[in-house]
């Protein structure tokens, strides 16, 4: 049983993995055709190899999985700018020309602001449930099942490294500073596979978290007013910490 286990596991991850790079490989530029490619293709298959336990499990102790969703989130987000900051640092240090390179546009927000209200929309409906039951449900959880008798943050860090290598195209636009980008996907990663693990399994609420932190980087692109989006995360990071703080790590 767990070598079949194992065997879905690794045709699933070269699968996720292939379908979201592919779309930099053959280059992809129509919006539709890499919703297909990086969203729907892997997860039908995931789907079959082991998606109906993931979905079964995925509406499971809601109240934890808001706490300890918020909780995880908020301390792995401090922890992300903790690592950020001495990395800005070090960069600079090392390379003192990278500081012209932080200043280059985000691919991904590079867009117009009234595209950036449909990407708030699909922030909610696509990106959010379908990476977290990608990488969550399955990368995550998958491996957690294989490892067997091992603390959660193994699997969590062996599957955030892969979430975080597949957003590869930052270093190609950003160099060395892409590290901080890295840093961030890394530890929201791994906040989100304690929820999930915490939970039992519940998906709801870190896709809903992943929807919100990706739409409120939209809305400082679609709002005319950049500080509503920019405010709107800080909250959501704030409401975390505090989450963080007095009820999980409080309880400790």
């Amino acid at each position: 049983m767990v070598k079949n286990d194992i065997v879905k596991y690794l045709i699933g991850a070269i699968i996720i993995v292939a379908c979201i790079t592919s779309q930099y490989t053959f280059n992809v530029r129509d919006f539709l055709q890499q919703i297909i490619l990086v969203y729907i293709v892997p997860s039908i298959i995931i789907l079959f190899l082991d998606g109906k336990n993931i979905l079964l499990n995925s509406y499971r102790n809601f109240k934890a999985a808001l706490k300890y969703g918020l909780g995880y989130f908020g301390i792995f987000s401090a922890i992300g700018f903790a690592l950020a900051f001495i990395l800005i640092i070090t960069i600079f240090a090392l390379d003192p020309n990278s500081q012209q390179i932080i200043n280059r546009p985000n691919p991904l927000l590079n867009i117009s602001p009234e595209f950036a209200w449909y990407m708030i929309f699909l922030s909610f409906i696509i990106v959010g449930p379908f990476e977290e039951f990608l990488f969550r449900g399955f990368m995550f959880g998958k491996l957690e099942k294989i490892l067997g008798n091992i603390h959660w943050i193994y699997p969590a860090t062996i599957s955030s490294l892969i979430f975080t290598i597949v957003h590869f195209y930052y270093y190609i636009v950003f160099g060395n500073i892409a590290l901080v980008q890295f840093s961030q996907l890394m530890m929201f990663s791994i906040g989100m596979c304690g929820a999930y693990h915490m939970s039992g399994g519940n998906l709801i609420v870190p896709a809903l978290l992943h929807g919100a932190l990706d739409a409120t980087s939209f809305l400082m692109i679609a709002s005319p007013n950049f500080f509503i989006g920019l405010n709107l995360k800080l909250l959501l990071i704030l409401v975390g910490i505090f989450v963080g703080i007095f009820s999980v790590l409080g309880k400790k």
